[in-house]
């Protein structure tokens, strides 16, 4: 089983953001993919446009299986902690919660993002985490 994770390939906290969880995800369960990028469109298409936008995050759980789930903006941010485990699933929790309490500030730090980090990404997998990236 595994989990695909769209972010902004041209966004410096989604580039914190992915290597945090690279870091982080012992297992390998998630995959990670660019919102602009070739498998974004493939996938995608299945939400509304205004979810899918650049300062957006995707998380598809269970990624090409038969009980797949797409979960957006603050939901999917809480929903990888939760999958994440361990100590961060006492955070993941809130994703339980209905997202009006909290996607307003996913959204105010999707807004101002660039702001505070630089606007290029400077991700470069190493050599095993390759086989995580798609298109």
């Amino acid at each position: 089983m595994s989990h695909l994770v769209f972010y902004d390939g041209s966004c410096g906290l989604c580039d914190h953001v992915v290597q945090f969880l690279l870091a982080h995800d012992k297992k390998g369960l998630f995959l990670f993919a660019p919102l602009q990028g070739k498998t974004a469109l493939k996938v995608l298409n299945k939400l509304p446009p205004e979810y899918i936008g650049e300062d957006s995050l995707v998380l598809v759980e269970n990624f090409q299986e038969a009980n797949e789930r797409f979960y957006v903006l603050g939901k999917g941010a809480l929903r990888i902690m939760w999958l994440l485990g361990g100590g961060w699933k006492l955070l993941g929790w809130i994703s339980f919660l209905p997202a009006f309490l909290y996607d307003w500030a996913y959204r105010l730090v999707a807004r101002n993002r660039k702001h505070f980090f630089s606007k290029e990404s400077c991700l470069l997998p190493s050599q095993n985490e390759n086989s995580r990236f798609l298109p």
